[in-house]
């Protein structure tokens, strides 16, 4: 490999603001003398009656009530995350109700919602079809599974998210919210140690460091053992992770508040690239050696708001650098001995760097207003490069024997609008849509120089898309809603491939899609009872599919038409003070279109990952320790998620095994509710969830969730 061509983390910007907001530390502890403030309990009290708290959410760019937003929304709240700290992607959608995490391996992982999603496994980093961002900045799929630090609370919003979210949103769009440095006093540290190994430590400190200036930082290091057996290794699966996240906000201009934020991630790992699925003891690996996965990434966002008289004006910097070094062995003794070949070694090296630079501009309506609007422009710049020494990345006879170099660079421009506008006294419309422009690029090249393993292409395509919505306030309580969405991702070339005879192919179709729905959300016996209920129809056209070409025994990519249809229900109540019951259900039907390049024996099948039936619940009981005798107070909670059988591939090969996880805390708080001892169980059943399948070789073979985890943690504010 050209190590030349592997370039350092330019993460000098990340490290200046934590070494700022480390020296402000001791600013912070000398000028808070207040005491530590306790966090707001989830009902609240109206005229002596205890009422659910509301919900605010960002999706349409301005802060409003989650009740008047006319889509299907989850709102999935810092504690909820908890329950995974290494793996939020698993908890973002455990408690989104037809929403998939699909783990494959380090780098393959990714959301599908109401089943629109990658079929298969995403053919490069920017084939999402759901856009995931952190305080407004687009990621790609590199940055999506990122350790979520210090985070108030993630949107999940479905159906075509386009006109506000940028490219690749068909599916739906995912934003995360992180907290702060608004000046509010927080200092605490939590400690975790449990089974298998698992460790977790974590500090925030935040508050006020000089007048006009505020800020926030937090540090979390973890560590979990590997617990999947190995036969010819050291156990797989373990993780070491460092994270990082700072800020500062200065608000000593009238109206106007600046705030720089930074983070910065090492994950490192040595997860099995597949696990044979009937393997004696599941799961057990039969890798002749040990994988390896680090992950790096680090970032910078300056945020600039002003407000004027009638509108407000946002401005969002960022800067992203992500990276993925990872080494496997696709030779797995146990699958071998199945097929009857002879054990050897195939190993592979990707190194997968990326380098976004992302820019949105944007006029708002003040928070209130009768008119609810918004319009800017943006541009994402991604700069990508694969440096790959594996038998998917060059031909027979090469296959190992050199490495290839592909450089991915793509430019998005966007101008969007949205409003919402009363309509006589109980109807709002709502319009918006989004122009946007891409330009992309590849080249491919080869350590030896070969010329027919040496080439490049580029693309450009402008494109709308828009959403239209026509609600309906029947009573302060109860509210309907129809909608109408149009979604289109951005085209794609494969990361694995090479040129032929010196020609790299066009890339694929544009996927594009429509989106119907229909909702309702109601509140009920004095807002002690929220529902929301919604109904959808997707059809897509040109998604792009990766499946497994017999012949070369590798996998291919072609583009298929396909539909899926379903509804969500969603509720929280206040059974009683202190008592809260949270749920969704979830129910999606999918079917593969006739319409594909060159296959068509899958029309009809069902979309791979997305299950028919998805579920979860939770309930938390806090009461007074009084009730045993001990100062303070008791918490209880407990969350059960399942999701149904789903379709491993396109061709219905066979079907990944339906799941159930139960996650359980027990918590005590003294009187000051500065300090909380609490045991936790993940996944109490131990039931080792398939998140990814796929026939290789003619045998089933998966991905394996983490099994079960208990422990003890302890949190202590200052």
């Amino acid at each position: 490999m050209n190590r030349s061509n592997i370039y350092k983390l330019p993460a000098s910007p990340i490290y200046l603001l934590a070494t700022f907001l480390a020296s402000g530390w001791a600013c912070v502890a000398e000028a808070q003398t207040a005491p530590a403030q306790t966090k707001p309990a989830q009902t609240n009290s109206r005229s002596d009656t205890l009422v659910l708290d509301p919900i605010d959410v960002t999706a349409r760019k301005t802060r409003e009530d989650l009740k008047n937003v006319p889509e299907s929304i989850t709102v999935v709240p810092q504690d909820s995350l908890k329950a995974a700290p290494f793996d939020p992607g698993a908890a973002i959608a455990r408690n989104s109700p037809n929403v998939q995490w699909v783990s494959r391996a380090t780098g393959s992982q990714f959301f599908s919602i109401r089943g629109v999603s990658s079929l298969g496994s995403p053919v490069n980093y920017s084939d999402g079809t759901v856009a995931f961002s952190t305080d407004g900045v687009p990621n790609s799929m590199m940055g999506a599974s990122s350790i979520l630090l210090d985070v108030d609370r993630v949107e999940v919003m479905r159906g075509p998210q386009g006109t506000l979210w940028g490219s690749n949103a068909l599916g739906g769009a995912i934003n995360v919210v992180t907290n702060q440095p608004d000046g509010t006093r927080d200092i605490h540290a939590t400690g975790e140690i449990g089974s298998n190994g698992y460790r977790m430590g974590e500090m925030v400190l935040g508050g006020t460091i000089a007048d006009a200036l505020d800020g926030r930082m937090a540090l979390r290091l973890g560590h979990q053992s590997g617990d999947v057996r190995s036969l010819y290794t050291d156990d797989l699966g373990k993780r070491n992770i460092g994270a990082f996240r700072g800020g500062l906000r200065f608000t000593g201009s009238d109206d106007t508040t600046v705030t720089l934020t930074g983070s910065y991630l090492r994950d490192e790992g040595n997860a099995p690239f597949y696990l044979l699925r009937d393997a004696s003891h599941f799961p057990t690996s039969g890798s002749l050696t040990e994988p390896k996965s680090m992950t790096t990434q680090g970032g910078a966002t300056l945020t600039v708001e002003h407000q004027f008289g009638a509108f407000r004006v946002t401005s969002i910097s960022a800067y992203q650098h992500n990276e993925l070094n990872s080494k496997s062995d696709n030779a797995d003794r146990l699958l071998y001995d199945r097929v009857g070949f002879p054990a050897f070694s195939s190993r592979g090296h990707l190194d997968d760097k990326e380098n976004v630079f992302s820019q949105e501009l944007r006029l708002s309506s003040r928070e209130g207003d009768p008119i609810r609007w918004v319009m800017g422009a943006s541009v994402a710049r991604s700069e990508g490069r694969r440096t790959c020494v594996s038998a998917q990345c060059a031909p027979a006879p090469y296959f190992d024997a050199i490495t290839m170099n592909s450089d991915f660079n793509s430019t998005n421009l966007g101008l969007f609008g949205d409003m919402s506008i009363p309509v006589a006294e109980r109807w709002e419309f709502s319009v918006g849509g989004r122009l946007s422009h891409d330009d992309i690029e590849i080249k491919r090249r080869n350590s030896q120089g070969i010329g027919d393993l040496t080439g490049s292409n580029s693309a450009s395509q402008t494109y709308p898309t828009g959403r239209m919505a026509l609600a309906y306030k029947w009573s302060d309580e109860v509210r309907t809603y129809v909608s109408v969405a149009r979604g289109h991702a951005a085209r794609v070339y494969p990361l694995f491939g090479y040129p032929v005879k010196g020609v790299v192919d066009d890339p694929y179709p544009a996927a594009t899609g429509w989106t119907y729905e229909a909702g309702i959300k109601t509140s009920l016996f004095d807002d002690r009872l929220e529902l929301d209920a919604s109904a959808f129809r997707n059809t897509i056209k040109n998604g792009v599919m990766t499946y497994l070409d017999p012949a070369r025994g590798t996998f291919g990519t072609t583009y298929q038409d396909y539909e899926t249809t379903g509804f969500e229900f969603q509720g929280r109540a206040l059974i009683t003070d202190g008592l809260t019951l949270t749920g969704g259900l979830g129910y999606t039907h999918s079917k593969l279109g006739a319409n594909g390049a060159s296959i068509n024996t899958v029309t009809g099948n069902g979309v791979p990952n997305a299950p028919k039936w998805t579920t979860t619940t939770g309930l938390q009981y806090d009461i007074p320790a009084g009730v045993v005798s001990l100062p303070g107070s008791l918490s209880f909670g407990v969350q059960y998620q399942f999701t149904g059988s789903r379709p491993a591939d396109v061709d219905n090969s066979f079907d990944l095994k339906p799941y159930h996880i139960v996650d359980a805390r027990v918590a005590w708080s003294n009187d000051a509710s500065d300090l909380a001892i609490y045991a936790f169980g993940r996944n109490l059943l131990d039931q080792r969830a398939e998140t990814f399948g796929s026939l290789y070789l003619g045998v089933e073979t998966v991905a394996a969730g983490p099994g079960r985890i208990v422990g003890l943690g302890m949190t202590k504010s200052f």
